[in-house]
Order: structure tokens, then C-alpha cells, then sequence
């Protein structure tokens, strides 16, 4: 629930929150992709009145950079222990968290031109993290906000991004690790609630300013990832 409701005010984060629960609760790499499942859905709904305002430069960049990152990511995601994908999650969580925080401290509140470079390799991290954890948030953003998009900018470039990036990376798992019977079960539990929540956080946003969500979001992303590291080390 609290994971739906982030998604919809910022526009990524159910992954971030949600990984080290289902990898916890599940045990085996079917979280993975339960995430996409639920993710693809809730973004799906999302989209509609969102699509207009993403930045059409920046999202062919990562979508072409995520055509190398998807397949890439799918072999990891195929031979890593549940363990592995555990510490994986918290690294990249923290990783987020402290590239978010580092960036804020230097912000100028002016908008950069984003290269193309940046933007392909950022497709590729975050297509590979699609396949392999479920969560191609991290990158993305940090790129947005690394360029000084809005925050509407920042949702509707990266909930577009995610509608591709999910449906692909579902597209590989079906063909070529194949998708157990209960990762459908448990989303036909799960999407309703996520889709939801994700439905309030959404009405939420205009609501929140962008200071206040992020310093909220920022504590709450370095508790998830401490404690999905302290699982997988422990």
C-alpha cells in the first residue's frame, strides 16, 4: 500500500520498497518478476494523463539504451542466488539514496542540457535492472534530476519509460525463463491494491512540494535499503 502510494506521487519508488519485502516473503527470483507485473499495471494506469509531458529527447535515449540493458540484465537475473539479489537491491537502494542527496546539496535549480551519451548508458543500467531486480527507477531518475527536469517532467518521462521497459522485460521472462502459475496468482491479489493505492498517491502529488516529498522519501528509501542488506548479509 505505502509502496502504491509513493508510485503515484513520484512517479517510480514501489519497486524500492516492495523488493527486499517480496524477495524476503517469496524466496526465489519469482518476486522479481511479480514486481514487474505489478509495476507494468500500475504504470499502465498511470500513464494516461501523464504521457504529454514527458521529454521525448530523453525518453528515446533510454529506450534505446535499454534494448542492450534488458537482455544483459535477463542473465543475471538467471544465475544469481536469492541472496545476491537481496544485496543487490540494498546496494542500489543506498547508491540512490546517497547520489540523490549529493545532487541536492550541489543543485543550482537550473536546468542542464541532457548528453546523449548519458542518457543511452542510463538505458542500458536501467533496462538491465528491469530484468534482473525489477526496479529501473533508480538510474532514471537520478539522471532526471541530474538534467533538472520538473517534477511532472520527471513522472511522465519516467512512467513512460517504465511501460516499455516492464512490458519488454515481462516479453523476455515469458519466453525465456517462463513465468510460474503463482507469480500470476499472487498479482491477482496484489495489482488491485497497488493500482489503488498508486490511484491516491497520485491525487496526492499536486498536493506535497517537491522539498518536502523528496527528504521524505530519501529516509524512508536508506531504511529499506539497510534492512535489505542486513537480510542478505544475514
Amino acid at each position: 500500500l505505502v509502496a502504491g502510494i509513493i508510485q503515484g506521487l513520484a512517479g517510480f519508488g514501489f519497486s524500492l520498497f516492495a523488493a527486499s519485502a517480496f524477495l524476503l516473503l517469496i524466496g526465489s527470483g519469482e518476486a522479481v518478476q511479480l514486481l514487474i507485473v505489478i509495476n507494468l499495471a500500475i504504470s499502465l494506469a498511470l500513464i494516461g494523463p501523464l504521457w504529454k509531458d514527458a521529454d521525448r529527447t530523453v525518453l528515446k535515449r533510454f529506450v534505446g539504451g535499454a534494448l542492450i540493458g534488458l537482455p544483459s540484465g535477463l542473465v543475471l537475473f538467471k544465475v544469481a542466488a536469492v541472496e545476491q539479489l537481496e544485496l543487490m537491491v540494498g546496494v542500489v537502494i543506498l547508491l540512490f539514496v546517497g547520489a540523490s542527496v549529493m545532487r541536492s546539496a550541489v543543485d543550482s535549480g537550473s536546468e542542464s542540457t541532457p548528453g546523449v551519451a548519458g542518457g543511452l548508458a542510463t538505458g542500458v543500467l536501467a533496462g538491465a535492472m528491469t530484468t534482473s531486480l525489477g526496479m529501473p527507477g533508480p538510474p532514471a531518475v537520478v539522471y532526471l534530476l541530474a538534467v533538472g527536469l520538473s517534477k511532472d517532467a520527471t513522472r511522465a518521462t519516467t512512467l513512460t519509460f517504465f511501460v516499455f521497459a516492464y512490458a519488454a522485460s515481462l516479453i523476455l521472462q515469458l519466453v525465456m525463463v517462463g513465468v510460474d502459475r503463482d507469480v500470476w496468482l499472487n498479482a491477482a491479489v496484489l495489482v488491485p491494491v497497488a493500482m489503488l493505492a498508486s490511484a491516491i498517491g497520485h491525487r496526492l502529488s499536486s498536493r506535497v512540494s517537491e522539498k518536502v516529498f523528496r527528504v521524505g522519501v530519501l529516509l524512508l528509501l536508506a531504511g529499506t535499503g539497510i534492512f535489505a542488506l542486513a537480510q542478505a548479509l544475514t
